[in-house]
This record gives C-alpha cells, sequence and structure tokens, in this order.
C-alpha cells in the first residue's frame, strides 16, 4: 500500500470513529434495532475502509456512511414487507425520504437515547457502562474487556447478550422523565471515567486520544440534565 493509501485508510478510520455514535444512535432509532444498525454500520465501515484509500474520503464522510447503512437497512425492510403494503410501506417510504435530506445536511444527534437505552433497569447494571462504551463510544469489546478487567471472549458474550434482551424485550429509545435519572447516572459516569482515562492515557493526536473529547462530551451532557 503507498504512503497515499495508507493516509487515506488512517483519514477513513479517523471519520469512521468520529461518526459512529451519531450513526448507531440514528439509525437505531429510525431504522431498526441496536443490532441491526450496528451490522449495517460495520458494513458501511468495511466499504469505507475497501473504497476511500483509492477513492479519496468523500467530502461529507457521515453522510457517505450513513448513505450506505440506511440501504442496506432498507434492502432488508423490503424484504420483510413484501408481502404486505399500506402504512408499513408508507412509513419506510417516509424514512428514506427523511435519511435522503439528512445526507444534503446535518445528522440529528440520537445518542443521548442511545446512552439512556442502555442505562435501562431491564439491562444488568454491570453491563450498562460497557455497553455504552461499545455502542455509543466505538469501543471493541477487548478494550471494555482490559477496562474492567475481564476476559476479552466473556465481555463478548455478555454484550451481545445484552443487546439480544433490547431486541426481544422490545425496550424503546424514549428518554425517562427527569426522576428517574439519578438511577442512571452511575452508569454513565463509569463510562466518562473510562473513556477519559485511555483517552488521556493515548499519544498525543493518536484516534484514541480523541476518546478524551467524547468523554467531555458525556460529562457535558450529563451535568446539563
Amino acid at each position: 500500500m503507498s504512503q497515499a493509501e495508507q493516509a487515506e485508510t488512517a483519514l477513513a478510520a479517523f471519520a469512521a470513529r468520529d461518526a459512529f455514535g451519531r450513526l448507531v444512535g440514528y439509525l437505531s432509532a429510525h431504522f431498526g434495532t441496536l443490532s441491526d444498525a450496528e451490522d449495517a454500520l460495520a458494513d458501511a465501515l468495511l466499504a469505507a475502509l475497501s473504497q476511500w484509500p483509492q477513492a479519496g474520503v468523500p467530502a461529507n464522510p457521515t453522510a457517505w456512511l450513513l448513505t450506505v447503512a440506511r440501504r442496506r437497512l432498507a434492502d432488508g425492510t423490503r424484504r420483510s414487507l413484501r408481502a404486505e403494503k399500506g402504512a408499513a410501506q408508507l412509513a419506510l417510504l417516509a424514512e428514506e425520504a427523511e435519511a435522503a435530506q439528512i445526507e444534503q445536511g446535518a445528522l440529528p444527534d440520537e445518542r443521548l437515547r442511545l446512552l439512556l437505552l442502555c442505562t435501562h433497569p431491564a439491562i444488568d447494571r454491570a453491563l450498562q457502562a460497557p455497553l455504552m462504551l461499545q455502542t455509543v463510544l466505538g469501543f471493541q469489546a477487548a478494550e471494555i474487556a482490559d477496562a474492567f478487567l475481564i476476559a476479552p471472549n466473556t465481555m463478548g458474550q455478555r454484550l451481545a447478550r445484552a443487546k439480544t434482551k433490547i431486541r426481544e424485550s422490545g425496550l424503546g429509545f424514549d428518554v425517562p422523565p427527569a426522576s428517574a435519572w439519578p438511577d442512571r447516572v452511575a452508569a454513565l459516569l463509569d463510562a466518562i471515567y473510562v473513556c477519559y482515562k485511555r483517552g488521556w492515557a493515548a499519544p498525543a493526536g493518536s484516534a484514541s486520544s480523541e476518546q478524551r473529547s467524547e468523554a467531555l462530551w458525556l460529562a457535558e451532557l450529563v451535568t446539563a440534565r
């Protein structure tokens, strides 16, 4: 791989990580379950890492990733609606029209709703912070396992079970009332601590060092509520 292609690959990885939480939040809330959104975004990221080094990073990387991920989710929805008509089909068309508008402008930030889903009382308290780190902040299971002193395979299995529970229980993305926040803040603080600590220890200018900014964003979000 040439130096130019290596530079484009690094830019692709950085752009993907920067948009990860916003894209998962938006896709989960509007197009499918958390697992569906992560699978679709994973396909989009693979496509980016394959195409961007040769074609260059697009002017709006987030919109590019959204387009690819949305198409996968929309294709899956179309297959499930083959024998259906009416309201479900109209809802799909409305979602696609909204996504097309977003691709030309700013992506709504649904990360707060995704964070609150991760802290739902139905989710094991010990998995709430790890789930936030993976779904909202883009941490790999091995990184999370290292932070919580758990074997990577064990952490991966626990996170998979938590996502299965979210899907099978039909947990929604509704923002809970202020009275419910005190019971959820502890998990948010755990996630903030891990994120900031790893970002602080990373070399300046590295992708991991950007985690400090993400941690500060989380802290501002919590204090604003």
